[in-house]
């Protein structure tokens, strides 16, 4: 028997043994394919995105290829891939694949995380050496109670032995001092080691993608009918990638032009750097129509109150979020808390079964931007026993968010966003994933949709959008009539510059600025003199862009010389459009303003107020200064109060804009020159009287300080000093 107990055995091993050579390896250890050659050569940056166009090596051959570009970054949009062909090679086609690996893609993050797994080795050994120490100490106490144990059993017997006694008690005070020395130095160590493996987390938090165990390819396919090798573009967009204008301008102490110095604050964070790559920045929306949007009806209902629930959801996951929505949660955020720590608190309250790590909750970064908050917004309430579907809309509403349900996901979005997002749920169902197929030229295809759905959709969100606008002008209540132009132009124009030059972008969370261009604009210099609001007297200059380039709405940090002088908003300039710029203080000019007289008198059934100021002008300078002098009278509301101008000992400026704008809103504006050696008892004075005229039965009326209807030339520049919120101004305490 025991001849064929091993045969069977070795026929069972074998057996064993081929079924194991034969099994699947695992994903991560598949070998990885062979690149081809690609180089990024240029990348266009928008808002929000960039497309990144590499240069792909073909090698030689004839007939069809497949080449494999490989890795592309995690931020890839995998539906934007397009491949362009050239002389003799046919682009067949272009796929997008992902391929598990074993380690991060990328060498930084792999040596981070090996840091950080070497620190928590060290941090182990480090604490079990701590609590042998402590367990050595502990030895040595119960050593030094069995000494004086022995000590006192010793001298009771009369057989007290102190030479060796004192050797004991050495060696135990000598091993103590060397023990808690070397617990002391466990301790630093280990503090050091938590500092160290906390540095480095943080390190790999700040990599633009964090980890990623996913490697990303793109597969070209190509048809060559030469021999010789060549190569195609491929482009596709990338995610976390945006820039913004910025402006530095330079002025002079006398009337030189203005340097305009255009830089642009580019962050790309898509784990790939761009090394010497051609830049162009762009303000365009890959996704715009060519045509113009139709405008549709606008229809009125009158509806009940509005649910801010969730929307209607069919699909099953969307069930069981709505039952744990009606579960009871307490929400204990009396004192505040965090967006951010909100959605945590509500995705641990919903752990169930059904979504061990609670309930999926997405929070739309456009929602965020359009209601002008971020994660960190804080929301505070202090609720118990309701259920989430009544309190959360409670406390999203506090920072003009909702929730609503959809597709198995609980999506936190602004409230303005809510009437767009019907639709934007069933087009973007209807797209299967894709967005940016029409980059190769066959959008309908690759979405999913067809075009005529789409445009219909996009003309649908724009009406809404736009009947959002109107509802709030047509509103009747005691705000005042919204000033501005309508929301088309909130958009901006669409514009592309080109950086000269090979630059080199890296991957890394701080901007880095890249010069646009420089401009050298002529000025028109002048001062501002504003009493009412303050005694500083501020140099302005009136530019005018004479290049061909676009200024962007942005932030500009000002000089003088050398001298930084301050910051300020730049307005949408055009091209050949007029701006104002500010330069900071002039300390070499001064103002004043006072009351010369007030009266009060009854003229038949009306009381009348008359009052006279006066505005005093000091100029230091060594030549004469031009100054635009402000002040401004009551605007009364109605008909009940009359407000008139009675004279003014120099004539109100006649500038058509002013007179058009803020002169019907009872802003005095001068324009004067004041000659040098005005200063001391020989001022500029600039007087002026108004009357107020209401019926003797009506109470005093109250003052509002708001903005204009209208801004003045230069947009923030000029219109910014006269801009806040309303305020109630009782006429007694003034």
């Amino acid at each position: 028997m025991t001849a064929p107990f091993w045969l069977v055995a070795g026929l069972a091993c074998a057996q064993f043994g081929e079924i194991g050579s034969n099994a699947q390896k695992p994903i991560e250890d598949a070998p990885r394919p062979r690149p081809a050659a690609s180089r990024i050569v240029a990348v266009t940056v928008y808002q929000g995105q960039a497309l990144v166009t590499r240069e792909v090596g073909i090698p030689e051959g004839e007939g069809v290829v497949e080449v494999v570009v490989t890795p592309l970054p995690a931020e890839t949009v995998d539906n934007s891939l397009y491949t362009e062909g050239s002389e003799g090679l046919r682009v067949l086609s272009t796929r997008f694949r992902t391929r598990a690996v074993k380690e991060d893609t990328r060498q930084e993050v792999r040596a981070l995380e090996e840091s950080i797994k070497k620190l928590a080795r060290d941090a182990q050994r480090l604490q079990e050496e701590a609590v042998v120490q402590e367990k050595d100490l502990q030895y040595l106490s119960k050593l030094e109670g069995f000494t004086a144990t022995t000590l006192n059993g010793l001298t009771e017997k009369g057989r007290l032995d102190g030479e060796a006694i004192l050797t004991l008690s050495r060696f135990v005070m000598d091993s103590r001092g060397v023990k808690s020395k070397l617990g002391g130095d466990l301790r630093q160590s280990l503090q050091a080691n938590a500092e160290a493996s906390d540095f480095a987390k943080r390190q790999l938090a700040e990599l633009s993608s964090g980890t990623s165990r996913v490697e990303r390819d793109a597969l070209i396919v190509v048809q060559k009918t030469r021999r010789e090798a060549g190569s195609v573009r491929l482009g596709h967009l990338v995610g976390a990638s945006n820039w913004s204008p910025q402006y530095r301008l330079r002025g002079a102490t006398d009337d030189a032009p203005v340097r305009l110095e255009y830089l642009a604050a580019v962050v790309q964070q898509t784990g790939e750097d761009w090394p010497g790559v051609r830049v162009t920045l762009s303000t365009a929306r890959p996704s715009l129509d060519a045509a113009p949007p139709e405008l549709l009806p606008l229809k009125m209902d009158v509806a009940g109150a509005r649910n801010f629930g969730p929307i209607d959801a069919s699909d099953d996951q969307s069930q069981r979020i709505k039952v744990e929505l009606g579960k009871l949660v307490d929400m204990p955020f009396r004192a505040g808390a965090s967006l951010e720590e909100v959605v945590a608190y509500v995705r641990k309250a919903t752990k169930s079964s059904a979504f061990p790590d609670g309930i999926p909750i997405y929070v739309d970064p456009q929602g965020l931007q359009d209601a002008d908050k971020t994660m960190a917004s804080t929301v505070a309430i202090d609720l118990k026993g309701l259920p989430l579907r009544t309190t959360l809309p409670r406390l999203l509403g506090q920072i003009s968010m909702q929730y609503v349900v959809g597709d198995g996901l609980l999506t936190i979005t602004s409230m303005s966003s809510h009437d767009e997002s019907a639709d934007q749920g069933w087009m973007m169902g209807g797209m299967g994933g894709g967005g940016m197929g029409g980059m190769g030229g066959g959008m309908g295809g690759s979405l999913g949709l067809s075009m005529e759905l789409a445009q219909a959709s996009g003309v649908a969100m724009l009406n809404r959008a736009a009947a959002s606008t109107q509802a709030r002008e047509m509103r009747v209540g005691d705000e005042p009539i919204p000033g501005g132009d309508s929301g088309a132009e909130k958009d901006g124009p669409s514009v592309s510059f080109t950086v000269e030059g090979a630059l080199g972008v890296t991957s890394r969370r701080d901007p880095q600025l890249l010069e646009v261009g420089r401009i050298e604009l002529p000025a028109e210099y002048y001062a501002k003199a504003v009493p009412v609001l303050t005694p500083r007297i501020y140099r302005l200059a009136k530019l005018t862009n004479k290049s061909d380039m676009v200024l962007l709405p942005g932030e500009a940090t000002v000089y003088v010389g050398t001298e930084f002088v301050g910051r300020m908003k730049l307005p949408l300039v055009a091209s050949g459009e007029p701006f104002v710029a500010g330069f900071g203080v002039d300390p070499q000019l001064q103002v004043s303003r006072r009351l010369v007289r007030k009266t009060r008198t009854i003229q038949g059934g009306n009381q009348v107020f008359s009052y006279e100021f006066r505005n005093n002008l000091r100029n230091y300078r060594p030549g004469p200064v031009k100054v635009q002098l402000w002040d401004r009278l009551p605007t009364p509301e109605g008909e009940a109060v009359v407000v008139n101008l009675v004279k003014t000992s120099a004539d109100l400026s006649a500038d058509v804009l002013y007179q058009r704008t803020a002169r019907a809103d009872n802003l005095l504006r001068w324009d004067l020159e004041v000659p040098q050696g005005t200063v001391g008892d020989k001022a500029l004075s600039v007087t002026y009287e108004f009357r107020l005229e209401y019926a003797r039965d009506l109470p005093q009326p109250r003052f509002l300080s708001g903005g204009l209807g209208e801004a003045p030339i230069g947009g923030g520049a000029m219109g910014g000093a006269m801009g806040g919120g309303f305020q109630s101004v009782n006429p007694d305490r003034r």
